[in-house]
Parts: C-alpha cells; structure tokens; sequence
C-alpha cells in the first residue's frame, strides 16, 4: 500500500499527522529524486527563496513552451474540456494516455516527441487558414470592384486620359465614407457597398481641384484604385484571374477546414492531454527546482504523511535523510511558506462534502475537520427546507445522473444531492406532499401523514397552525443542538491547541452558560413565562419533563458562575501570571462586554434556525398556489404544472442551498472553525488525462 492510499485508511474528526523532512542529494540525481517522490505521490515541497537549479529550470521551461503552444492551439481550435451539459447528456468519459517513461527527464523527450509533430501540422494549418482568409477577403472586394467596372462599362484608360475633369476611382472602409462626403460637399460622389467592411467610391471634380482632392484622400490615407500589379491590366482580364484565384483559395480552404475538423476529432484528446502533461511537468519542477545554495548537493524540504515514514525512509535510505514530527502551532512564529499543510482524511463518501467545509477555507494543521458532521448536518437541513416527496425524488434521480456520468467534481455534487433528496423526500412523506397535493389522495394507505402541515377542508387549503408551531420549535430544537456541538468542539479545539486560559476563562464557560442558558429558558416557558414561579412551580418544562423548580436550581447558578468566568476569568488569569500581561481593567471591561455579546449571539444564533421550518412552509406554499391551476383545462393545467414545478425546485433549491451554507459559516463554524490553513499539494497534481507508468531500471 502507497503513502497515498494508506492516508485514507483512517479517518476522524481531525487532520492527518505529517512528518517534515530535509533531503540532501547530489545534484546530479535530482531527476532521479524527483520521480522517486513522484512515484510516492504525497510530497508536499516546501518553498524558499534559494536558487534555482539550471538542470531542473531548464526542464521546467521546456515543458512550459509545450504548454504554452498546446494552450494557444486549443484555445484556436476552441477545444475545451467535457462542460456539464455534454457530462449529462453524454457522460463523462476519457481513456487516459499511459505515458511510459523512465524518469521526469525521459518524461519531457517523449512529450517533446509527440507533441512537436503536432504542434507543427496544426500551426501550419492555421497559418495558412489565416492567410487564405486574408487572401480571400481581399480577392472578394476585388472581384467585386472589377465587376462593378464591368457592369458600368468603365474604362480606366479612359478615366486616366480625361482633361477637362479629374476622376478618381477608390476603395475604401465603409466606416470612413460618410466622413469623406462631408469633406467633398462639392464634389460629384457616387459610392457603393462592396462588402460588409468595404465601399466602392468615385469622385468627379474639375481639373483645376485635382490637388485638393488628393490632399483630402492622403489624409484619410485613401489611394486611387489601381489594378494590382500581379494581374493583368485589362479589366477583363484581370476579372478573370481573381475569379480563378478565388475558386482555387475557396476549395483549398474548406480542404484546411476539413483537415482540422479531422484533426480535432481524431485528436482533441490526445492534444488536451499533451497540455495537461506540459503543465504537470513544469509545476512540478517549479515547484521543486529551488533546491538551495550549494553547489554540488540538492536540499530539498517537505511534507509527507507520518503514516508513510517507513516507506519513505526506505525509498531514500541512500541519502541524507533528517525528519521530524511536526508541531501544531509550529506556524504561529514561522514564515508563511513554512506552515504546515492540510491533508483531510476522510472516507470516500464524506469527501463529497469537503466543497462545504472549504467554502470557509481548509482547516489549519491539528485543527478539527468538521466535514464528517457536515455530511449528516448539511443534507438533513437541506432536506427539511425542500422537503417534499415528488421533489425529493427528482433531486435524488438529478444527483443519481450526476454521480454516474459525471467526473470526481460533479460525482461528490451528486452523493450531496442524492442523499439531500432522499432526506427531502422522507420529510414530504412525513409531512404528507408529494408535489404540493396530499399523499393521502393519492396514496390512500398513506392518508394520515406523521404531521400534516396543510388542511384541505371542501377545496380550500391552510396551514395548521398547530403543526407550525411544532415545526418551528422543531427547527429551534435541531439549532440548539447544532450549535451546542460548536461550542463543544470549540473546547476540544483549544485543548488540542493547548490555549488552556482561553479554554478554561471563555470556550468551556460559554458552553455552560448556552446549556444551561437552554434549560433556564425552558423552565422559564415552563413556568407560563412568570419569573415568579421559577423557584415554586413542580410543572415539567417542556422537552426534558424536569419540574420547573428543580430545572431552574440547577440551571440558575451554574449562568452566574460561567457569567463571573467569563468577565473575571482573565483578569484573574493576568494577577496569576498565568496569561500575557495585559491592562486588567481593560480586560475587565472587555469581558463585561464579550458576555453582552454571548447573550445576543445566543438569541440570534438559536433564533436563526428557524429558517428550516419557515422554508419548508414557504415551499409548500408556492405549491400550494400552483396546484390551483388544476381547475384549469388539462391542456393548460399539465404544462403549467410541469414547467412552474421546474421552476420552484430551481428557485428554491438554489435558495435552500443558500441558507444551508450561510447557517453552517456563520452560525455554525463561527463557534469553533477558523479554516486558515492550506491544502496539501502534492508533488504531482492529479492528472486528468494521462497516467505515467514508470519503467523498473
């Protein structure tokens, strides 16, 4: 097993373990010691300031210049990469090139080989289609200029021998031609349209005005019409060889139009992969070029998985190899270069829901990845606010098409939505809608839903009051839970990080004073919303069934307790040396106003949640008021239907996604995420549309 397949073996709430380590070579293996990391795959090179070495820039460059040319030929041909549309339609499908090579330099000659050929033929061929193009536009305007002669039975000759009046035959921009009417005002002008960008222009004018004409046409830098000295100077003549010239570039330019067309199917694989392997080979060496300042032995720095020390040791055991574990806050007083990167280790099904967590940025080395609860948190909410059978399960079909045709991108949007419609189509089952109509008057065996939200009494509908109530409440339930989980992760946090004054003076004080601040407000509720019956009163509070009196003894102090933490716990921390020294009555007054901003923050943040009730009760109500349509005549009401269902599930998916990400970064990763950390890059980055098979020596 590869470093690269043992590091997903394991999974859990926090980041891989890497190993730092220096590697000192001679320079002359460098290219040797660059594959042999390649082959290992999970290598991430530190950068640093050092110079680069000739050897390995030089290989850079030349795979650079590779991918430069296959970049301007694509970009050309307007060869792109598989869009989504075509994914569906078509799926996504790529025979990857094997590439078998020795090492990264025997690597670059055969790129160079096979791509070279190619570069020339295409290039030659856009070349010439480019010049034919020209060719043809000029010849056109031409021809056209000689048939207009023909047709008004002029004669050059003629024109050039008149005394008494100077004539002047021109081609010229169209752009141009209404300016140079209001310049010869006086002048007899006749002009016509020859092509989309050019007119055909006479000027007649006396003998005597001559020079003011031709002074006015050289500062429009407009030349008398001349028949071209490649040509022959009779007219008829000449029309004759540019009609020949024109047939002769036409045909040989839709013979280049069908060349590239041949090329671009036969090859528009082979010339995408070209560039991706150009563009992979210059990272790499990019990146690892720098191998420091001495003269004749390579340095090179990075990261690797600790799971992959023994296999690492043994790859390079004939060199000078130091490694080291690495510290988690090891990036607080070094250069930004030198902070340890990310590696996310999780299970093929909880990647797919990496997208969310990096929406906030990947979490800095030892941080906690939150993204295995993401994958239950995000499609469960999801779920509730599109909730809905019918929808459901077209959102589940949808994510199904894009797992199954769709690349490693699309494939992780796919299991998201799969699993959001199979949970939106459980809350339409419990709730009873399958596209805004009753299950029940469809599905009689399903006639009394879990929680009927919408009453259907002699062809009205309205919500029932009593299960929006529970919904909300419901919506506020899974939000006090949610957040709780922040805050107690926020405490993990900042014992990993060893922060034991901030964890003890404010993560676990906080924790205590929402859970407890939770309890106080049920019992308050409990209690009919009368302070004067929180001591006396024996009715449970709702959800925990605990007496009033009992919840709010237990609840009350442990608020002040974590309340006289919170302002008075780092002061006291500062008297005991036991934080930085700081201006104690500052700190006091900051921690008067940190409890202020708990307590609002608490409200909002629970509060927030009820967004999961409200969207659910605002998808069922457009429904609702589509499904109105149904009295319409079915010629009208069937079309309806299906294309405004379309729409809402467009409308309200985008908008549930909206709000499911904006409750999981602002309400939730605020508690306890700080996502400033940076991925893991490996040596080699993923390619695409080739593999490289390496040749045992």
């Amino acid at each position: 097993m590869c470093i690269a397949d043992r590091h997903r073996s394991e999974t859990n709430l926090v980041v891989q373990k890497l190993m730092k380590t220096t590697l000192v070579s001679p320079r002359n293996e460098l290219s040797k010691i660059t594959t042999d990391l390649s082959r290992l795959d999970m290598f991430h090179v530190i950068e640093d300031d050092s110079t680069s070495d000739s050897n390995l820039n030089d290989l850079a460059l030349r795979a650079f210049r590779i991918f430069i040319d296959m970049d301007e030929i694509l970009k050309e041909l307007e060869i792109k990469e598989i869009g989504l549309i075509d994914t569906l339609t078509k799926g996504y499908h790529i025979n990857k090139e094997k590439v078998k090579a020795k090492d990264w330099s025997n690597f670059i000659e055969k790129l160079e080989v096979d791509a070279k050929p190619i570069i020339k033929e295409i290039k030659d061929l856009l070349s010439e289609k480019n010049q034919l193009l020209n060719q043809l536009e000029v010849n056109e305007s031409l021809n056209k200029t000689l048939a207009m002669f023909a047709d008004l039975s002029v004669d050059l000759n003629i024109l050039q021998s008149l005394r008494q009046f100077h004539v002047v035959f021109t081609v010229l921009s169209t752009k141009d031609l209404e300016e140079v009417r209001k310049t010869l005002l006086d002048d007899v002008i006749i002009s016509t349209r020859l092509t989309s960008e050019t007119s055909a222009l006479f000027i007649t004018t006396p003998a005597t005005e001559s020079e003011r004409v031709e002074k006015i046409l050289r500062s429009f830098e407009i030349k008398p019409f001349e028949i071209p000295d490649r040509l022959p100077q009779n007219l008829i003549e000449a029309k004759k060889a540019v009609t020949k010239d024109l047939e002769r570039q036409t045909l040989r330019f839709k013979d280049i139009n069908n060349m590239i067309n041949t090329k671009i199917e036969q090859s528009s694989q082979k010339m995408l992969s070209l560039r991706e392997e150009a563009k992979t080979v210059n990272e790499l060496f990019t990146n690892v070029k720098k191998v420091g300042d001495l003269e004749y032995f390579a340095v090179i720095k990075g990261y690797f998985p600790k799971s992959g020390l023994k296999e690492f040791k043994k790859k390079f055991s004939k060199y000078i190899v130091f490694t080291e574990d690495v510290k988690q806050r090891e990036s607080e007083t070094d250069k930004k270069s030198s902070i340890p990167p990310t590696i996310m280790k999780n299970f093929p099904f909880i990647r797919a829901f990496e997208p969310i967590t990096l929406n906030q940025g990947p979490p800095k080395y030892g941080e906690i990845d939150p993204t295995p609860l993401i994958m239950l948190t995000f499609p469960f909410f999801y779920g509730i606010m599109f909730g809905d059978l019918g929808h459901g399960i077209i959102l589940s079909l949808f994510g199904l098409l894009l797992y199954i045709r769709g690349n490693n991108s699309m494939k992780k949007w796919g299991i998201m939505l799969t699993v959001a419609g199979i949970i939106a189509s459980i809350v339409g089952l419990s709730i009873g809608e399958v596209f805004g109509f009753a299950i029940g008057d469809i599905i009689p065996s399903l006639k009394h839903p879990l929680l009927e939200i919408v009453e259907r009494h002699h062809g009205t509908t309205s919500f029932s009051t009593d299960a929006v109530s529970i919904i909300l409440q419901f919506s506020i339930i899974i939000g006090i839970f949610h957040l709780t989980i922040g805050f107690g992760l926020d405490i993990i946090n900042g014992l990993k990080e060893k922060e034991y004054v901030e964890t003890l003076t404010e993560n676990i004080p906080t924790f205590f004073m929402y859970t407890f601040g939770v309890i106080f407000a049920l019992a308050f509720l409990g209690a009919g919303n009368n302070f004067e019956g929180l001591l006396t009163m024996q009715d449970p509070i709702p959800l925990l069934g605990i007496p009033v009196a009992q919840a709010t003894s237990i609840s009350l102090p442990i608020i002040v307790i974590t309340i006289l933490v919170l302002i008075l716990g780092k002061p006291i921390a500062i008297i005991l040396k036991k934080a930085p020294k700081e201006s104690i009555a500052m700190v006091l007054v900051m921690g008067i106003v940190e409890f202020i901003i708990r307590i609002v923050e608490f409200l909002a943040g629970t509060m927030s949640y009820a967004r999961l009730g409200v969207l659910l009760l605002v998808h069922a109500a457009l429904l609702m008021v589509l499904n109105m349509a149904v009295s319409l005549p079915l010629a009208v009401a069937i079309p309806m239907l299906i294309v405004f269902n379309i729409l809402i599930m467009m409308l309200e998916g985008l908008i549930v996604y909206i709000q499911d990400l904006r409750l999981h970064l602002y309400e939730w990763f605020t508690k306890f995420y700080e996502g400033t950390g940076s991925i893991f890059r490996k040596i080699k980055p993923e390619p695409k549309y080739f593999d490289v098979e390496w040749e045992e020596k």
